[in-house]
C-alpha cells in the first residue's frame, strides 16, 4: 500500500494491491487513522493549546510539542531568533510573518489628555524583519515641561540597548517649531524639546522604523497579530 491522502497522509489500498496483502494494508490504514486522530485529540488538551515559552532558540529546540502548537523565543542574543514558532512534528519553524503588538498609555492622564478620537497608542514589532511601526494618539498638555516621557508602556515589555528616534510631531496651531519623538531604552516615548500648557501635540501619522543592527531588543508579553 503506497497511496496516501494529501493532508494527514492516511494510507489506503489501491486496486493493484494483492488480496494476500489485504490484512497488512488494512492494518496500515487503521494505524494512520489512529495517528491522525491522536494528533487532533492532543491539540485540544491544555498541553497542546498553551504555547511553549523559551528564552533561547536552543532551549526551544529541546522541547517537543503537538503538531501545530505555538512556541515563543523571548530573549535570544540573536534578535532574529526571537518571536513565534510552530511545531511541525519534528522541529520548530519560525513564523516570519508574525508581528507582536505592545501598547502605551499616557504617563499622567491629568497632565496629558488624549484628544477625542485621537487613535491608538501602540507599537508593532516584527523580530524577523527587525522593523517597528509606532502609532501615537494626539494629546493636549496641561503642563509646561522640557523633554519628557509622555507615553509609557501599558502592555508587554519592549526595551532597547539604545534610544531610537521615531520622527517628528507638530503643534496644532502650526507654530514655527516642531517636536521630536524618541523611543527610549526603557520602552517609553519622550516628546521634546519643550511644550507648554494648552499645547495640542499631533504625532505625524505612523512611524515606520528599522532597528539598527547594533541595537539589541528585548521584547516579551506582546500580542501576536
Amino acid at each position: 500500500m503506497t497511496a496516501t491522502t494529501p493532508i494527514y497522509g492516511l494510507s489506503y489500498p489501491e486496486g493493484s494491491d494483492l488480496v494476500s496483502s489485504a490484512p497488512d494494508s488494512f492494518k496500515s490504514m487503521a494505524d494512520t487513522f489512529e495517528q491522525a486522530l491522536d494528533q487532533v485529540d492532543r491539540r485540544t488538551t491544555p498541553e497542546g493549546v498553551k504555547p511553549v515559552i523559551a528564552t533561547t532558540l536552543a532551549t526551544l529546540a529541546t522541547r517537543t510539542g503537538v503538531v501545530g502548537q505555538t512556541g515563543y523565543v523571548t530573549a535570544d542574543p540573536t534578535q532574529s531568533a526571537n518571536g513565534a514558532y510552530t511545531y511541525t512534528g519534528s522541529s520548530w519553524e519560525k513564523n516570519s510573518g508574525i508581528w507582536q503588538k505592545f501598547t502605551f498609555k499616557f504617563e499622567n492622564e491629568g497632565s496629558f489628555r488624549q484628544i477625542p478620537y485621537g487613535g491608538a497608542n501602540e507599537l508593532l514589532w516584527n523580530p524577523t524583519q527587525r522593523l517597528l511601526v509606532v502609532k501615537l494618539a494626539s494629546f493636549k498638555s496641561s503642563v509646561h515641561v522640557k523633554t519628557y516621557g509622555v507615553y509609557v508602556p501599558k502592555s508587554g515589555v519592549f526595551t532597547l540597548s539604545a534610544d531610537i528616534s521615531l520622527g517628528q510631531a507638530e503643534f496644532e496651531n502650526y507654530t514655527e517649531r516642531g517636536l521630536e519623538l524618541t523611543l527610549t531604552k526603557n520602552g517609553s516615548i519622550k516628546v521634546g524639546p519643550e511644550f507648554s500648557s494648552g499645547d495640542v501635540v499631533r504625532p505625524l501619522g505612523s512611524y515606520v522604523v528599522p532597528i539598527p543592527s547594533n541595537v539589541t531588543v528585548t521584547a516579551t508579553g506582546g500580542t501576536s497579530i
